[in-house]
């Protein structure tokens, strides 16, 4: 981002940790905001069940929904987030989102503190392929997440 603090963060802009299949944009982190938080930019397409229930242990994610609509599951209660809905999951109660509808969501999300750019980092580099759910869980411990039991309703 270099010096200046007025630059514009284009659409499609930051660094590409995309994970789980899961379009993710760093647009800033920490660093860029002096420890205040991260942001970042989550395309999640048509038909995608997202990340499974989770706990981060260290940060509060603040969801904007900005194109398309998403469902975010937050303490077992489902919510439908269109553009311009925000919902705050505060850290420690379980969440997950997903994309049930037949067009792209973008998220911005903002997450304090920051740090949450390095767990994408290091999911982003597990091998291709399916999910082997004990890396995933290891990555996740690592970075004080955690998986939660999923309810079905």
């Amino acid at each position: 981002m270099g010096e200046a603090h007025d630059d514009v963060l284009r659409p499609g802009d930051g660094e590409d940790v995309g994970a789980i299949g899961l379009g993710i944009l760093v647009k800033l982190t920490g660093a860029d905001t002096n420890g205040a938080y991260s942001l970042f930019e989550y395309v999640v397409p048509p038909g995608l069940g997202g990340p499974p229930t989770h706990v981060h242990s260290r940060e509060d994610e603040l969801f904007t929904c900005v194109a398309g609509k998403v469902v975010v599951e937050l303490a077992g209660v489902k919510h439908v987030l269109e553009p311009g809905s925000v919902l705050l999951m505060p850290r420690g109660v379980p969440h997950m989102f997903y994309n049930p509808f037949d067009e792209e969501t973008r998220v911005v999300a903002v997450v304090s503190p920051p740090g949450l750019e390095n767990y994408y980092r290091d999911l982003s580099q597990l091998p291709p392929g399916p999910r082997d759910m004990t890396k995933v869980a290891a990555v996740m411990r690592e970075h004080g997440l955690s998986l939660a039991p999923r309810d079905e309703a």
